[in-house]
């Protein structure tokens, strides 16, 4: 009988323990599924892109899935893409835009483009009808009047204008030709860099920008711009359309050399034309040579290749590092669709801090006035038929 006792007492104390121990482990009771929106061009002259900003929320939401998701409370959330061809027409990303967030209940939205990103400003704050943008634009003008939903990815295409200028003038060009795209993106850039080139002793001999979103033939633009003859020629918009130009150029006789835009990627353009044609052209750092300042890169570039066949992007490689940021936010938040609070988040402790050696891309942290994420750039030269690395611009620090 005092066996028996015993027996039934240390089970009783197996179970209580038991007990106790399930209820510090805190378990998610219950899975929902978050839907991202994606307004882009997919389709097009820049659907390369669009497919680019894609690929990269893709792979993020396919790896955080696969690893069960983000646990708030007591609930586990999965994601989902939703997206929407915009063609880069505002109009069209506009509709989109109200679909998501009235008809399907988006309250996130990633938008690649300046000419489209614009006109969601002024609708995304409305009340009831708020949405987060995830902005995948350089232009340094949300800056000056930052939304309070928006964060935005890339470095401010500002930061690389004294780097190029200083390369260009390094090799004695003075006589710039203009033939970028056109658009709010490239008028920005354009604008900006007259100034800074005519403010560093340059002159600008020629103005011919284009559509790189629907022109396919770029001859005469080009007739325009080397009749003037130009040391060099700054150009750029989506890559495709960009290695057209330049090779266009070269087989028009023109031997100077390139200033690109930060959303042409050069790597990209040597893929298509070779790297002979683009000798002296002056741009943004490839994305594989990004390891050498983010050593997670390489195992990023080369699982994207085994998974694409392609060459990895800047642009999937900080979409992709963006929304785990994004998911860390809302787990700060404590929330999935409080779009205050996941936006606040983003400056909370370490959310947007992402060291090289776990991520493809190392984000300093945030500035929460102007909601920019802080990542930097990098410039480039093609030199003797190599891309060279020249000095890390980290734009937020006093220099």
């Amino acid at each position: 009988m005092r066996y028996k006792k015993i027996l039934i007492f240390t089970v009783a104390m197996l179970m209580a323990t038991m007990f106790l121990a399930s209820c510090g482990e805190k378990k998610a009771e219950k899975t929902e599924e978050v839907v991202i929106g994606l307004t882009a061009p997919l389709s097009g002259s820049g659907a390369g892109y669009g497919e680019d900003i894609k690929a990269g929320l893709d792979i993020a939401i396919k790896k955080i899935n696969n690893a069960g998701g983000i646990t708030i409370g007591d609930t586990k959330y999965t994601f989902k893409l939703e997206s929407a061809d915009d063609a880069m027409v505002p109009e069209q990303a506009l509709t989109n835009a109200n679909q998501f967030v009235l008809e399907k209940g988006i309250n996130i939205i990633w938008d690649p483009t300046a000419n489209t990103i614009g006109p969601l400003m002024g609708i995304n704050t409305k009340a009831g009808e708020e949405f987060l943008i995830m902005a995948y634009s350089s232009v340094p003008l949300y800056a000056q009047t930052p939304n309070a939903s928006m964060v935005t990815l890339p470095p401010p295409f500002s930061v690389y204008m004294g780097p190029f200028i200083k390369i260009a003038m390094g090799k004695g060009w003075k006589k710039l030709g203009m033939l970028q795209t056109s658009g709010a993106y490239g008028d920005l850039w354009g604008s900006n860099f007259e100034k800074a080139w005519t403010g560093a002793g340059g002159t600008v001999v020629a103005k011919a920008p284009a559509s790189y979103y629907t022109e396919t033939d770029f001859t005469p633009y080009l007739t325009t711009v080397l009749a003037q003859n130009p040391d060099v020629i700054f150009c750029g918009g989506p890559s495709d359309p960009t290695a057209l130009v330049i090779e266009q150029a070269r087989n028009m006789g023109f031997k100077g050399g390139f200033i690109v835009i930060d959303q042409a990627k050069l790597d990209a353009i040597a893929d298509k034309i070779g790297m002979d044609k683009l000798e002296g052209a002056i741009g943004v750092l490839p994305v594989e040579l990004g390891a050498n300042t983010w050593p997670a890169m390489t195992k990023f570039a080369q699982d994207y290749g085994d998974q694409y066949g392609e060459r990895v992007t800047w642009e999937t490689a900080i979409c992709y590092t963006g929304f785990h940021i994004l998911t860390e936010a809302m787990k700060a938040a404590g929330s999935v669709d409080d779009v205050d609070a996941i936006r606040a988040a983003f400056a909370d402790g370490n959310v947007s801090v992402t060291p090289g050696d776990e991520w493809p891309v190392g984000f300093s942290g945030i500035n929460n006035d102007t909601g920019a994420l802080l990542m930097p750039g990098t410039a480039t030269q093609v030199k003797d038929g190599q891309f060279t690395q020249e000095e890390l611009i980290e734009w937020w620090k006093k220099q």
